[in-house]
């Protein structure tokens, strides 16, 4: 088995001063990235983009690296979720992940599934069809026999197929909408909030929903895994650039033992402090998303702040006219009636549906699926995390229910309403 001192040779970050926005002054500065690349949702890959992440994901398998990455994250998971570790542990090791993936295709990029998009019935994504990452194990094995893991074949904990098992059942019950997320994005004041509000909501309700070797803490062996955590780091990074001279290096709340956490402290399974990925474009972080704007030469910060939109479309118009004391609870910023920064809504988020949609010439033009208005006030309620699971994942009994209380609340609140989400359409 090869040394994680590999891996965290692949995560090296530089200690030049940095320019731009100032980090505290007890953290070390990180010098800029040379080259920023942008990780994009899966459906909005080119097919030569998709192959080639697809070739590096297989070439990394037959190395044995999926059973390194899911041996780390098997010895280190009691520590790296239901406390603070959970957003930045995870930002260095999905990097560390992409970096090996470039060690075969340097072109690699990481993409992000936005698995929000699908939060009606999961089961049918493109994401999860044979042109990407495969489908439901089959009803014998629970093996994966289709997509991008098909047969994969795996050494830890024991040998044993991919597996899947939807829901321990066969089928997946709704997600967290884009609706839910742009409420978390709204009303998180601190690190602490944001991590409480996306770890026990849409990152645990995919591990449960697609089951299988997700519903363990060898996950990673799993493809699904990195791109749903590079969806969770998506939602963070953009949290952070709605203020980032406030935000970006806002680090708060307890590590697993219980004490309060620093950017001094060293992030698991490393050499590095947790300032080193607390800035996209600085050491070695060196990406951002597609739904954030990169900065070129901007002193503020590596995100800017993107125009306000002051002609909402039409999903963020559908809840801007919900109820005062709607708005006021779950989208206060929508609430103030001021123009929306875009990074703090999700509403907009629909991608095209189609496969490869980079290769057909009228993606640009893509019109999504109008909402069926048999479902208006409809909405279904979340899928919760079962009581195995939070223990597994070391999370707080009551934190998790009050976040789930919440999700229930608000689609409650939005189906009396008669609120009919975009998103919608089966």
């Amino acid at each position: 088995m090869r040394s994680f001192a590999l891996v965290l040779g692949l995560a090296m970050a530089c200690t030049q001063q940095a320019a731009g926005l100032t980090p505290p002054a007890d953290a070390a500065p990180y010098t800029a990235c040379a080259d920023i690349t942008v990780r994009k949702e899966i459906r909005s890959l080119s097919s030569a983009e998709w192959k080639a992440y697809e070739s590096a994901v297989q070439q990394s398998q037959k190395d044995k690296w999926v059973d390194w990455f899911g041996y780390i994250h098997n010895r280190l998971a009691v520590y790296a979720h239901g406390n603070s570790n959970f957003f930045t542990f995870h930002r260095k090791y999905t990097r560390d992940y992409e970096n090996v993936l470039k060690k075969y295709d340097s072109s690699v990029v990481l993409p992000y599934w936005n698995a929000m998009v699908d939060f009606q019935s999961p089961s049918s994504s493109v994401v999860l069809g044979s042109e990407y990452l495969g489908g439901n194990g089959n009803s014998d094995t629970n093996c994966v026999t289709d997509g991008l893991a098909s047969n994969w074949n795996l050494i830890y904990p024991e040998n044993h197929c991919l597996k899947r098992q939807y829901s321990g059942s066969g089928s997946i019950p709704a997600w967290h909408s884009p609706e839910f997320i742009t409420s978390v994005l709204q009303v998180s004041k601190t690190y602490a909030d944001l991590r409480a509000g996306i770890e026990n909501s849409i990152h645990g309700a995919v591990h449960l929903g697609l089951g299988g070797d997700m519903d363990t803490m060898y996950s990673p062996m799993d493809p699904v895994f990195w791109l749903h955590h590079a969806n969770c780091d998506r939602l963070w990074a953009q949290w952070q650039a709605i203020s980032p001279n406030d935000r970006t290096y806002m680090y708060d709340g307890t590590d697993s033992s219980g004490k309060t956490v620093s950017l001094d402290d060293t992030i698991l399974a490393s050499d590095v402090p947790v300032v080193s990925v607390m800035r996209l474009g600085y050491g070695d972080m060196c990406y951002t998303y597609d739904t954030i704007q990169a900065a070129k030469g901007n002193a503020t910060a590596l995100v800017k702040r993107q125009k306000c939109n002051k002609s909402p479309d039409q999903a963020t118009q559908a809840v801007r006219n919900l109820p005062p004391e709607v708005l006021s609870t779950y989208y206060p910023s929508f609430a103030s009636n001021k123009a929306i920064n875009p990074l703090e809504n999700e509403m907009p988020s629909i991608v095209p549906g189609q496969p490869m949609a980079a290769d057909v010439k009228a993606a640009a033009t893509f019109v999504p699926p109008k909402p069926n208005e048999k479902l208006r006030g409809k909405m279904p309620v979340p899928s919760t995390l079962t009581n195995k699971w939070i223990t597994m994942m070391s999370g707080n009994v009551t934190e998790v229910r009050e976040i789930e209380e919440r999700a229930c609340a608000m689609v409650d609140a939005l189906n009396k309403a008669g609120y009919l989400s975009p998103y919608m359409v089966n």
